[in-house]
């Protein structure tokens, strides 16, 4: 059975690709090999980026860390929105999910902010696009021209 990168149900999500701790053999550019802690090391800054570019795209918004289930974590909230990264074999989701906490009266003001912003965070986010996913869960991606 084959997976793809988890995020959170109702999530707007912006698909990207992390060549992760593959460094160049100084004597060869043309072969690579894999440095666990290099890896350790870019995963670190790709989390720290996107959490601070959140936090500069949306002035509502604060650090925030904690999960969602055991794959998703969150990285900054706002009064409506969890901001959020996940990771699987290289292929990284950073989402956006409205709270599970809300009061009731606020529900559609928080679902209509994340409308608005929706089409802005994948412009912003996303290097991949989803075509579709296969019934093994696999799911298949196209690069966005740049």
């Amino acid at each position: 059975m084959g997976r793809s990168v988890s995020y959170p149900s109702e999530a707007y999500v912006a698909f990207s690709l992390w060549d992760a701790g593959w460094i160049e053999d100084d004597d060869d550019p043309d072969t690579r090999h894999f440095d666990q802690l290099a890896a350790q090391d870019d995963w670190d800054f790709i989390v720290e980026d996107f959490r601070e570019q959140v936090l500069a795209l949306y002035p509502s918004a604060w650090a925030a860390n904690g999960w969602i289930g055991r794959e998703d974590r969150i990285v900054a909230m706002n009064r409506y929105a969890q901001f959020g990264i996940s990771e699987y074999c290289g292929c990284i989701a950073y989402w956006v999910v409205l709270r599970d906490d809300i009061d009731a009266g606020q529900v559609g003001l928080a679902q209509r902010w994340l409308e608005r912003i929706a089409a802005g965070f994948k412009k912003r986010f996303a290097t991949l696009v989803r075509l579709g996913v296969f019934s093994n869960g696999e799911a298949i991606f196209e690069r966005i021209a740049a």
